[in-house]
């Protein structure tokens, strides 16, 4: 018989199983605490991914609103540069718009600011009755309002079919003068179309070089692009140029891709030919221009002709210095 103060075997064994279970019952409350922190390391990744959610909002929004302020800022100024060349145009005195027939074209000789009244005590010619007096120079009647407005101004250029159809100005002392200017001088991101400073526009030079932005909202040279293509040039093959001395029609001899070149780097340089001193000079840039060009045209042009180039940015790598051309020769259209 066992001791009284003995356990027995089984109540021995079950006092392990007590603390079994005590031990265990310690349990959820450990996996409750771990539980609740993962919980809130969840919520904070969470709140961290919100927060950078939140930035990342407000910097796209902000983004928004800055190009939608440029954006409607740029068409706001196109609309109202082309009120402003609308405006320009009704200046232009059609009443006394010289003849089309070449025969009646006036001499740039006899408009000659050079010697500026020497005609003016004479009676008027045909040709001279088309010229009137302003400050001191002679212009073309039908501009005579532009000039007396801007001083700067030199001419009208257009191509029938096209948007080109702007006011050109020529500040030979100062050549980029209109590159962000307006016809008033104000501010603008078109600029305004001008003359290269040493093209001769009174003599003339053997080339006028006029120069003009590529604008998104197809204005000024952006339409000179189309050029590229050989049935659009087939359908507009003449560019009118209108100086204060005279008329002129020219005809698109080529259209290339041009590009401005660094110092000492070989290549041909287009915006640099001005005047020809003999027909080699003059051959040379008209065989460089035609074998660049990506139509196929139908006239070309000879020692003595007088040239216009057209100069504006390429789409393809205009930060590259990559320019589209178009040459035209003075014709008798």
């Amino acid at each position: 018989m066992n001791d009284k103060n003995e356990l027995p075997d089984e109540l021995g064994q079950d006092d392990i199983d007590i603390e079994k279970i005590l031990s265990e019952a310690d349990r959820p409350h450990k996996d409750r605490v771990g539980e609740f922190r993962q919980m809130m390391g969840q919520a904070e990744k969470r709140r961290r991914r919100n927060r950078v959610l939140n930035i990342l909002l407000i910097i796209f929004a902000a983004i928004f609103l800055v190009s939608g302020y440029f954006l409607l800022r740029y068409y706001m100024a196109s609309r109202e540069n082309k009120k402003l060349v609308s405006s320009l145009k009704e200046m232009i005195d059609t009443e006394d718009e010289p003849s089309d027939d070449p025969d009646s074209t006036p001499s740039t000789e006899k408009a000659s600011p050079a010697d500026p009244g020497t005609k003016a005590t004479e009676k008027p010619s045909k040709h001279e009755s088309q010229f009137t007096m302003v400050n001191d120079r002679l212009v073309l009647k039908k501009f005579k309002n532009l000039y007396e407005k801007n001083s700067d101004f030199i001419g009208w250029l257009s191509a029938e079919g096209t948007s080109i159809d702007y006011p050109v100005m020529y500040t030979p002392q100062n050549e980029e003068k209109y590159l962000r200017k307006n016809f008033d001088g104000d501010y603008a991101l078109a600029g305004t179309l001008f003359l290269a400073a040493d093209s001769d526009p009174v003599r003339p030079s053997t080339n006028l070089i006029i120069y003009g932005h590529n604008m998104k909202d197809g204005s000024m040279f952006s339409d000179l692009l189309k050029y590229k293509d050989q049935t659009f040039y087939e359908e507009h093959k003449y560019i009118r140029f209108d100086t204060i001395y005279g008329t002129g029609y020219y005809e698109i001899i080529a259209a290339f891709q041009g590009q401005i070149l660094n110092v000492g780097e070989e290549g041909f340089r287009y915006y640099t030919f001005f005047n020809a001193d003999n027909s080699e000079e003059f051959d040379d840039y008209v065989r460089n221009v035609t074998s660049l060009s990506s139509i196929s045209a139908a006239a070309s042009a000879e020692f003595g002709d007088e040239l216009l180039t057209l100069s504006t940015c390429d789409n393809s790598g205009a930060d590259q210095g990559k320019r589209f051309v178009v040459v035209a020769k003075k014709t008798g259209k």
